[in-house]
């Protein structure tokens, strides 16, 4: 099973990748770039050669995540554009080595016109990109969006400027209007708090999101990971042992742990009844025997070694006429 990590929890296990391992931030932001850039290109067929990207990167890691995974995309061949909300010089300092990397590449971009495009955008101010989403908005739609404005570092809801940037993301994944464009999210959807399993406002509600070393109970918990579609969550260097060691009681069962436990509990020849386990159900009242029957034949289906009912007297009877042999039933007082 996957455990889950809260904001807090995450960047203990991030800094004590660093202090106890060696393994500098920086490097883990490659690594996240690299494996995000792997589950989209699986996504995709296999390649990225002559696809467009359009990535929205903020001012955090997470934006440094972004930019390093165009200069992954663009080195595979895609074409990139880069749009950064805020001014580069702000930003963290693996965020910003990442962005002014993309800048150069993004400032030669001309000299060898056979390499795919790649272009860095810099909007400080909402008019700009309310200017360049008049000139742009569904006149050259890429072929993958990706947001990685916010990721983990969000505690309340949009407003202003981000919220029109969230808007313009959701745009492309209308529910009910089929879209060409695939929306991906890294680490979490913007505008949600990654410890909270309520929305706390607008997000952008993408087709996959791409948790990193964990998912977070954002990316799990109803109905804020109703906004995440597809979740993945790939592994980005952290010793594991740093993961299982956060006091976490959180968990995400998965196909791996479904198919183990059919495996643990399959019948066999030397199958016995009272070593597979005794299911106890407190079911029933008056006009409402069907909850106790159908629970009953399910328990009993489910591969358990016995089943006891225990129901009101007064339906007993009535229950044990429907139920599958095997299943017990027990009268107990009103």
């Amino acid at each position: 099973m996957q455990k889950i990590l809260s904001v807090a929890e995450m960047r203990e296990v991030d800094r004590l990748t660093t202090e106890k391992y060696g393994i500098p931030s920086f490097l883990l932001m490659e690594n996240a770039a690299y494996a995000a850039a792997c589950v989209i290109t699986e996504r995709l067929g296999g390649s990225v050669a002559g696809k467009s990207f359009l990535i929205m990167c903020g001012k955090g890691n997470n934006g440094g995540d972004g930019a390093a995974l165009g200069r992954i995309l663009w080195q595979r061949g895609a074409d990139v554009e880069v749009c950064y909300f805020g001014r580069v010089e702000e930003a963290k300092p693996d965020a910003r080595a990442n962005l002014e990397i993309l800048r150069k590449l993004s400032e030669q971009r001309f000299v060898d016109l056979s390499k795919p495009d790649i272009s860095f955008e810099e909007f400080t101010q909402l008019e700009e990109w309310r200017e360049y989403v008049s000139a742009n908005f569904h006149q050259d739609d890429p072929d993958v969006l990706v947001d990685a404005l916010f990721g983990t570092g969000l505690t309340r809801a949009l407003e202003d400027e981000y919220r029109e940037i969230v808007s313009y993301i959701q745009a492309f994944n209308v529910e009910g209007i089929e879209q060409e464009v695939l929306v991906v999210a890294l680490d979490l959807p913007s505008g949600l708090d990654a410890d909270c399993a309520e929305c706390i406002g607008e997000n952008s509600k993408p087709h996959l999101t791409i948790a990193f070393t964990a998912p977070k109970p954002a990316n799990v918990l109803p109905p804020a990971s109703n906004c995440g579609g597809e979740l993945v969550t790939v592994d980005i260097g952290s010793p594991c042992e740093l993961v299982e060691s956060q006091p976490s009681q959180l968990f995400l069962a998965d196909e791996k742990d479904a198919l183990h436990w059919l495996e643990q509990t399959r019948f066999a020849s030397a199958s016995y009844k009272n070593k597979r386990g005794h299911a106890l159900l407190i079911a029933g009242s008056n006009n409402y025997a069907g909850a106790a029957v159908l629970s009953g034949n399910a328990a009993i289906r489910s591969g358990v070694g016995l089943v006891t009912i225990a129901t009101p007297e007064s339906m007993q009877t009535a229950i044990a006429a429907r139920v599958l042999p095997e299943v017990m039933t027990r009268g107990v007082a009103e």
